[in-house]
């Protein structure tokens, strides 16, 4: 057995954390109601008047678009509010390490090849490379006063493979039957175990992200009944069952959440003792609040808000890269886009550069491929730039033997504002590529709808690539094998899903051996082009001058237990 630094080589190893003991917690009842209708009530702590700027530097107002849809990952709440709630109050075995980030002096970024543990001590892999061992950390105890055991682990899976969770089809190929792969060795050790060496790294990238939240399960177990044996349901209306750097104190809906600073916090009481999230639906009053310094924080801002605010020098933008992705997708099964050259075409017909500069303000980057370039072993061979060449496009509908112009109707939510620019944009360019575009502005839950039934012709979509850093998560994300209910562009070429598997067979995902195939699959997706990288938008968040540690991090929130407040 030797100790885990990185999966793959070429990276130093990372030294372990020391165990630290904790004292036991005493069992306070500190859940709290996510109440469906409740209306004022005390905003926690030391009251709901604190705003950012002024304070003593233990608290951070943070201004947000909604509340969280549920408080459960497992009952797939999504959005941004649900990812940043859960890893404000829940934490995993593992997670990437902060780094300085090459392109922002004020930021840092998570090292994706690389893992440093959280509520594990440490961790080690077999010489086979097949077997990983986790020792836990003795003494962690949850919210509710229960401490951190093998038990936990095993049963955060088994509910996460028993329930509604997105968590099975988001591990594959690492994971695939918790219940023969996950195994407890003691009261403290857990191990898992996967099929071939490839599926390794894999299986580490996605532990390490938030769906590998790891509950409180002695809570849960008292809240679990015959309807919701794992209460996924109650979990996702109460709060407060994992093992995070805050704790919820109160949730007033509509209004605003508050947090206090876990003291038992595996990796420490955070430095900032409370966070108020304060709902702010329009985008440019959460702008105008952190620029008046009565937030801290402002999220989910508008691109040419942003860029507007970085000559501010009482704020901080972020100028990550990202992979944040602007995605169009396209139907593989419903006209005028089950012809391939018709898809091939569309690409040629989105003005790029133009939405990166009128859309983005310059604030986002281009995209070539599904997966991250500076990945070791990377193979780019072959992928196109990102083009726009109208005459391109005419000659190969031309090809296809189609009428111009091609008409279709492009969807989007209205909850994301830059993809209705994006669109506009789009819109104007395409009609000398020989496409005509309509345009359809939908509700979430009407778009969410739309898309999951397959039902459209193409769409656009802002979101990421959670556990970018694994190929076969990053390829296989939009377009699992044989799961029409996830890959609704119907895409569905056997020499991609050989390529891929032929990666994973290669062993070291990371390896130049994998690379080839990685980029072999790419290739296959490229000319069946069933959707198309349109830009990486930087961080869509400002800050306060004054608040230092900001992190990028794949899934796009906040990690406020690594921030400091001065003054």
């Amino acid at each position: 057995m030797r100790l885990l630094g990185p999966v793959s080589s070429g990276h130093p190893p990372r030294s372990r954390l020391r165990r630290r003991s904790r004292s036991a917690l005493a069992a306070t009842s500190v859940a709290v109601l996510f109440l469906a209708a409740c209306g004022g009530g005390d905003s926690g702590g030391s009251g709901g008047g604190e705003t950012g700027g002024g304070g003593d530097g233990s608290v951070i107002v943070e201004a947000v678009a909604t509340m969280p849809g549920g408080l459960a990952f497992d009952s797939k709440p999504g959005g941004y509010e649900a990812f940043e709630y859960t890893l404000l109050t829940g934490a995993t075995l593992i997670r990437n390490p902060y780094v300085q980030a090459p392109d922002d002096e004020n930021a840092t970024t998570q090292d994706l090849y690389d893992f440093e543990p959280v509520l594990a001590e440490s961790y080690e892999v077999s010489d086979d490379q097949l077997t990983y061992t986790f020792h836990l950390r003795q003494g962690v105890m949850s919210v509710q006063g229960n401490e951190l055991t093998a038990d936990d682990v095993l049963w955060s899976y088994e509910r996460k493979w028993n329930s509604t969770s997105i968590a099975p089809s988001i591990s594959l190929p690492g994971i695939t039957d918790p219940s023969t792969q996950l195994k407890k060795v003691d009261d403290y050790t857990v191990s898992w175990t996967v099929a071939e060496p490839g599926h390794g790294f894999p299986m580490m990238a996605v532990i390490s992200k938030i769906s590998g939240e790891i509950y409180d399960s002695d809570y849960l177990k008292e809240h679990a009944t015959a309807d919701d044996p794992y209460a996924v349901e109650w979990s996702n209306t109460n709060g407060n069952f994992g093992f995070g750097p805050y704790i919820m104190d109160t949730y007033e809906d509509g209004s605003q959440i508050t947090y206090h600073a876990n003291p038992d916090y595996a990796l420490g009481k955070p430095a900032v003792d409370r966070i108020i999230q304060r709902v702010v639906p329009d985008a440019a009053n959460r702008a105008q609040l952190v620029k008046s310094g009565d937030a801290d924080v402002a999220v989910q801002l508008r691109p040419s808000d942003v860029a507007d605010m970085t000559s501010d020098s009482n704020l901080k933008t972020y100028s990550v890269d990202t992979n944040n992705f602007l995605w169009q997708f396209i139907s593989n099964k419903n006209a005028p886009f089950d012809d391939p050259l018709v898809r091939q075409a569309l690409f040629y017909a989105v003005p790029y550069q133009q939405i990166i500069d009128q859309v983005y303000k310059g604030r986002a980057n281009p995209v070539v491929g599904l997966l991250d370039p500076n990945a070791p072993g990377y193979d780019a061979t072959g992928l196109l730039e990102q083009t726009y060449d109208p005459a391109k496009a005419k000659e190969l509908l031309a090809e296809a033997g189609v009428s111009t112009p091609v008409e279709f109707t492009l969807s989007m939510s209205n909850a994301v504002p830059d993809l209705q620019e994006a669109a506009i944009q789009m819109q104007s360019a395409a009609e000398e590529a020989g496409f005509k575009i309509n345009l359809e502005v939908l509700p979430p839950p009407a778009m969410q709808a739309k898309q999951s039934a397959g039902e459209y012709q193409s769409y656009l979509m802002r979101d990421m690539s959670v556990s970018y850093e694994s190929p076969p998560y990053s390829l296989l994300l939009a377009f699992p094998e044989n799961n029409p209910g996830r890959n609704t562009t119907a895409f569905n070429d056997p020499d991609f899903y050989a390529a891929v598997k032929a990666g994973v067979a290669a062993g070291d995902s990371l390896s130049p051996e994998a690379g080839k195939f990685w980029n072999q699959a790419q290739l296959v997706w490229q000319e069946n082009r069933p959707q198309i990288q349109i830009a990486k938008a930087q961080p869509l968040m400002v800050t306060r001058s004054n608040i230092d540690g900001f992190a990028h991090r794949t899934d796009n929130v906040i990690d406020f237990s690594i921030l400091t407040k001065t003054g």
